[in-house]
Formats: C-alpha cells, structure tokens, sequence
C-alpha cells in the first residue's frame, strides 16, 4: 500500500513540475509573440489588440505565483490583466476577422463594464462581504466574462462565411476549436472546487492549449530565416504564381453578362459550382488577383455599381430603395445601406437627390 501511495505521490510531483514548466514556456513564448508583434507593426490596431491579448494572458499565468500574491502592486497589475483578458479577446476577434470593424469609443464601455462586475475581487480584502454576497458578485463577473467569449467566437464563426484568405481560414479553425477547449477547461479549475485535487492535470491541459495555439500563430505569423548554422546559404525562391486567365474571363463573363452577383445568398461555393470550377482556385482568383479579403466586399462591389446606375437613371425615380436592393440580391434594406455608404461615403436616398439636382 505504502509504494503505490509512494507511487501516486511520485505522479503527482510529476504533475505538478510539469505544470511548472508549461507555465514558463507559455509566459515565454507569449512574451516572444509580443515582442515581435509590437517589433512588426506597431502602428497597426491589429498589433496593439494583439500585445494587449499576450500580456493580459501572461498575467493570468503569472498570477498564482507567490511573487504576485505578496507584492500588493504587482497582485493588482495582474489581477487587473486578467480581469481584461474576455474583453481584449472579443477585440481580437474582431479586429483580425471582421474587415469593416473600426474602433470606437464603445471599447471605454465595454472595458467598464467589465471592470464594474469584478470590483469585488479588489474590495474582497479591504471589507467584508457575506458568502452569498461574494457567490453572487462572482457570479454577475463569470456571467460578463463568458459573454464577451461567446461574443468573439461568435464573430469568428459568423465572418468565416465569406472570408477569402486562406491562412486566416485555418487559423480560424484552430482558433474557434482551442478556445473552446481553453474556456471550459478554466471554467472547470476555477469554478468547481471538487476538482481541486486535480488543478494540476486540469491546468497542464489548460496550459498546453495556450501553449499550443501561441506556438502555431507564431509558425505561421511570422518568418523564421535561417542563418550561419544551416550549410544552403540562399533560401529557395518561393514559385510564382500563375494567373488564369481563363478562369478570369469566366469570372468576369459572369458578372457582366449574366450579373451572378444578383443572387439572394449567393456563396463563394455556389459561385464556384456555377462556374464548374473547384473552390479554392475561385477563391484565390478574387483574393490573390483581384484583391478583395471577403466575399461580400466582392459582391458589394458589383451590386453598390448597379445601384448608382439605377439610381442615376431617372426613368428608375419610382423605384423604391428596398426594390432596389432586393433586385440586387440584398435580402433586406439594413446591409444594402452599410455597403452603399462604406463604398461612397452616402445613402442610397442623399446620392439619389444629388443625382437629381
């Protein structure tokens, strides 16, 4: 009895010396992501949400520690890190996978709120709050938080529809799939204290989920050259690549004879099968050659030109601004005004009397 208890405690040290060493890599390797981040692009939304994200999940990693929980400065930096960590996610999604997403002062609120539901975990030690007051405040906080997840991953999914850049396509994927594995594991470690036994096994899965997506977005987000080590002194030339010219004209014939674009719905699937051609290859033909990164910005493009014809046309004065969009395939008024605006700074309404005066 005695060697297995000797045995099991053996495996726990194991566990938790493990658990050590993911959590340093974890903190380095996010610290290398944000130093490059901020290295590579610094005037760039993208690249501030991004170090933001890193060190707001380096505090939440280093928080624990013994250091951070009795230097009182320190506990309240990471602490207030931590807290930021659903809100700066819910940035990130947006900011990487929504193309038409721009900043606003709404980020000031979202940030308070946020901030508002975890004021206890800062007074928790300066007054004295009943057990079911704490339960409740925790409660309301871990409410908020899940939120802004649910709302980033929401946003994932709902702009993978139409979006045409390979890389962000695979990366979306890896990203909607750990996250959630990410989410419900912290859950777990930091909600249910019948586990507490197990925090180690749990926290190593959380750990090497974070470790594992950090190590793939800086694979794939950043170029690693080689150096004096390696013998080939010149790198291979990457191929050039084609254009297809045949699957261009197909394309174009489309769009200007038969005005595919018209389509209620259409997708970048169903484009593909009209013109009998695999979907990768349309795809890379409007991101790569005619540069467009989402399929409805490729859409809008063609439907806002048609609108202004019409528009511009006084023989069309009767028609309504919703016939209009629905003849164009919008599926109703609300995205046909977004798109007409982005792309000419107006209404559809104000363009239509400035075509008239």
């Amino acid at each position: 009895m005695n060697i297995i208890f000797g045995y099991f405690k053996a495996l726990f040290m194991t566990a938790h010396e493990l658990n050590i060493i993911l959590q340093i890599s974890c903190v380095t390797t996010l610290m290398i992501i944000g130093t490059l981040l901020f290295k590579c692009g610094r005037n760039d939304i993208n690249t501030w949400v991004g170090v933001g994200l890193v060190a707001s999940v380096v505090c939440y990693l280093i928080l624990p520690s013994s250091i951070v929980q009795s230097t009182p400065i320190l506990f309240v930096i990471t602490v207030t890190g931590s807290i930021c960590i659903p809100v700066i996610f819910f940035l990130l999604t947006k900011v990487v996978f929504d193309d038409h997403y721009r900043p606003s002062g709404v980020i000031a609120i979202l940030f308070g709120i946020q901030m508002a539901t975890h004021f206890w975990v800062y007074l928790q030690n300066l007054i004295s709050l009943s057990p079911m007051a704490l339960q409740a405040c925790y409660i309301i906080s871990q409410i908020v938080a899940i939120g802004f997840v649910v709302a980033g991953i929401y946003t994932a999914v709902k702009t993978g529809k139409g979006d045409l850049v390979e890389a962000r396509m695979k990366f979306r994927n890896a990203f909607i799939f750990v996250t959630a594995a990410i989410i419900g594991i912290t859950l777990i470690v930091e909600s249910m204290p019948i586990l507490k036994e197990s925090v180690d096994a749990l926290q190593i899965l959380q750990r090497s989920s974070i470790l594992g997506i950090s190590l793939f977005f800086l694979v794939k987000n950043f170029d690693v050259k080689s150096g004096f080590f390696f013998r080939s002194e010149l790198q291979k030339e990457k191929p050039v690549i084609v254009e297809d010219s045949q699957l261009r004209k197909k394309l174009e014939a489309l769009i200007t004879d038969q005005k595919v674009y018209r389509k209620e719905g259409l997708t970048i699937k169903e484009l593909a099968d009209i013109m009998g051609e695999q979907e990768y290859k349309v795809r890379r033909l409007i991101n790569g050659e005619l540069g467009f990164r989402n399929f409805n910005d490729f859409l809008n493009k063609y439907r806002v030109n048609e609108a202004c014809e019409i528009l511009n046309d006084a023989s069309n004065n009767r028609k309504t601004i919703l016939e209009i969009a629905y003849s164009l395939g919008y599926q109703s008024i609300g995205p046909f005004n977004k798109a007409f605006k982005e792309l000419t700074e107006t209404t559809p309404t104000a363009y239509r009397k400035a075509a008239k005066s």
